[in-house]
């Protein structure tokens, strides 16, 4: 495994891996000024994964949205520095957002929304953060997903995370940026634990979103 680029984020804005913040830049530098969906926030600490790198259910996304209020989300005593924590662990950490003092926050409430179809099976928020892997196409946060023209230094450690999920045999859903994550990470394209939802516009690990062979397969996931 590489080195965690993500562990050299400064503390302060602009929050980016240095490698990664003159490409943010110019990137942001291209957008017109009807584009405000597209351009990067980088006032808001990255988000590039969340949960234990070594989890059995991976779920890959695009990249971490933006609502008015993260800014205040991350202003809360200590969250910017939990996620900044999270992000720097060798081998990840919990779900943060998953943490009852978040539940009422953007990202507590989306999170809690996405996985609230895993608790039929017997299992809690504080588990789900533990055993529940999301990886990021890239980690910037956007009111809106738009592919970068450039793959950043960041990302390779990401798509390592998911060749290391291949290889020890976890259950991926590919859902958002499913073509991206195809290019980056070959393997998915033949992979036989790759889930995909009804929806791609739905993230919700719900029953509803997927066969049921599919979410038998992520429930399974959950209990190895």
């Amino acid at each position: 495994m590489t080195e965690n680029p993500w562990a050299r984020i400064p503390d302060r804005p602009p929050y980016g891996c240095p490698a990664d913040l003159p490409h943010l830049e110019a990137f942001n530098a291209t957008l017109n000024a009807d584009e405000p969906r597209l351009r990067l926030d980088l006032s808001l600490p990255p988000e590039p994964f969340l949960g234990l790198h070594d989890a059995r259910l991976v779920v890959l996304l695009a990249n971490p949205g933006r609502s008015p209020h993260d800014a205040a989300m991350y202003a809360r005593d200590g969250v910017t520095e939990r996620s900044l924590a999270g992000t720097a662990s060798p081998g990840g950490a919990p779900n943060h957002f998953l943490a009852e003092d978040m539940r009422d926050t953007p990202g507590g409430l989306w999170w809690r929304r996405t996985l609230r179809g895993l608790l039929e099976l017997g299992h809690s928020y504080d588990l789900l953060a533990r055993r529940v892997l999301a990886v990021q196409f890239h980690g910037y946060h956007s009111a809106a997903w738009q592919p970068l023209p450039i793959t950043l230094p960041s990302q390779p450690y990401g798509f390592a995370l998911v060749r290391r999920a291949v290889e020890r045999g976890a259950v991926i859903v590919l859902g958002r940026a499913a073509s991206a994550w195809r290019v980056a990470v070959p393997q998915l394209g033949s992979y036989e634990h790759v889930v995909r939802p009804r929806s791609l516009r739905n993230a919700a690990l719900s029953r509803g979103n997927f066969s049921p062979p599919e979410f038998a397969k992520m429930a399974d996931a959950l209990t190895e």
